[in-house]
């Protein structure tokens, strides 16, 4: 192996998911004609707008909402959320908004609801890593990416990770397990020590997800345990999700050790695709209908070339790894 292989915390979770996948999304670098998905460019602007604000220490940045404006200037688009209407009976029923309006209103809510986290001092934010993936002495990957942030929560006297995630309806119950979270937690903790940010012996307490949910805020009144009141000032039958979880998943330091193995397990399988030594397999489930790839891959079951004439046509080849070029690694294979 000439060029040592980078890797993402995302591309792992696309192998998880599919190594049929990965390998048209990763190796091919295949990326569908038009813009990038709205749900994707819409959380990028919301992670945008949360690093600026959160800023360094106790030190606040501009306020979220006005950065979101900022960042979507003219562009328009429709982003898909839920509704928050009081007169519907269903708030998780799917309803569609104007991308600035919608990401002003959540951050508003969201500033007005979290105040400026007087508890938490920010250790880093936007931190890139990159950690060398080593077995039987030979480097088979270097893992890369960037981490939304690190913070000591004076509450309780904890570090650690921040995650934020936008979600059209929030679930937590994968999380202690979840692969992109223990990814970022394992490099956190590295990158965090050989900064000599936090102790050589100390690690992350784990990780803070922080989802906002899609949805405008409902503007009706709420008393004292914040449940949600009708006209006549009685509790309303109608409680929408919350807006906002945090979620803290506790990881323990030897977990850092089990994470990294596991990760350069998969990187070893990922070679064997790459150089032919492994079938590159497909995992079928009922998910596959929303992959980026599906029309193509129903062609490609049936044989002969018409998926390579729908490929020609409905993709282009874009480098999955610029940011990581950017900091001067190679994607090549």
């Amino acid at each position: 192996m000439d060029e040592i292989p980078l890797l993402t915390a995302s591309e792992i979770k696309c192998f998880d998911r599919c190594p049929q996948q990965w390998w048209w999304g990763y190796r091919c670098g295949l990326k569908g004609r038009g813009k990038p998905a709205d749900a994707l460019w819409f959380g990028t602007g919301v992670h945008y707008a949360l690093a600026e604000w959160y800023g360094e220490a106790y030190n606040r940045g501009p306020e979220p909402d006005r950065t979101f404006a900022g960042w979507v200037g003219d562009e328009v688009r429709e982003i898909k959320g839920n509704l928050t209407d009081r007169d519907r009976e269903w708030f998780d029923e799917p309803a569609y908004y104007d991308a600035k309006d919608l990401g002003m209103a959540m951050l508003g809510h969201y500033l007005d609801e979290y105040g400026d986290d007087e508890d938490w001092e920010i250790i880093a934010i936007e931190q890139p890593f990159e950690l060398d993936l080593e077995r039987d002495g030979y480097i088979v990957a270097t893992l890369a990416g960037c981490i939304d942030g690190a913070f000591i929560d004076h509450s309780d006297g904890n570090i650690y990770g921040l995650e934020n995630k936008t979600a059209g309806s929030i679930k937590t119950v994968h999380l202690p397990l979840d692969v992109q979270g223990g990814i970022y937690f394992a490099a956190n903790t590295l990158t965090l020590r050989a900064q000599g940010i936090i102790g050589a012996k100390e690690s992350l307490h784990g990780i803070m997800y922080n989802f906002l949910r899609k949805s405008p805020p409902d503007k009706r009144p709420r008393n004292s345990g914040g449940a949600y009141l009708n006209k006549d000032n009685t509790v309303s039958k109608r409680q929408p999700p919350p807006a906002f979880v945090r979620e803290p998943i506790d990881r323990q330091p030897r977990e850092v050790g089990n994470i990294l193995r596991r990760v350069t397990d998969k990187a070893v399988i990922m070679q064997g695709m790459r150089d032919g030594s492994i079938p590159i397999t497909k995992n079928i489930t009922d998910m596959c209908p929303y992959c980026p790839f599906y029309t193509m891959c129903l062609l490609h079951e049936r044989g002969g070339k018409g998926w390579e004439y729908f490929r020609d046509q409905n993709y282009v080849q874009k480098d999955p790894y610029t940011e990581q070029l950017d900091k001067g690694k190679s994607a090549a294979e």
